[in-house]
């Protein structure tokens, strides 16, 4: 017999309809449920925990941990700062041709 079970059951986990302690006639069974119930569980729950499934042969124990908090605002910078300091010129130059040879976007290219 085969068994999957959560370590600690988390209030998301409680409202999912989820069972704790499930028993599988086969280890391959164990093995595609518990990893079906991680990615859900990781994918759908309210985000304030991690959780990883551990095998341990004849039992998968589907661990939590707190996820770590993290500020939005601290890594998001602005674009035109990211430009100013980059020390790149974006710009349009008229008095360059275009790669094709042609002089401005409306004139018919045999290249398409």
């Amino acid at each position: 017999m085969y068994t999957i079970e959560i370590d600690k059951e988390c209030s998301c986990f409680k409202k999912s309809g989820f069972e704790n302690n499930m028993t599988f006639e086969s280890r391959e069974d164990m093995i595609n449920k518990a990893r079906v119930m991680e990615c859900r569980m990781n994918q759908e729950f309210c985000m304030k925990h991690f959780f990883q499934a551990v095998d341990y042969g004849d039992k998968i124990i589907i661990h939590s941990t707190v996820r770590p908090v993290e500020d939005e605002d601290e890594d998001i910078e602005d674009a035109r700062d990211l430009v100013q300091r980059s020390g790149v010129t974006i710009g349009f130059d008229a008095s360059e041709s275009t790669p094709n040879g042609k002089e401005n976007c409306n004139t018919p290219s045999s290249d398409f």
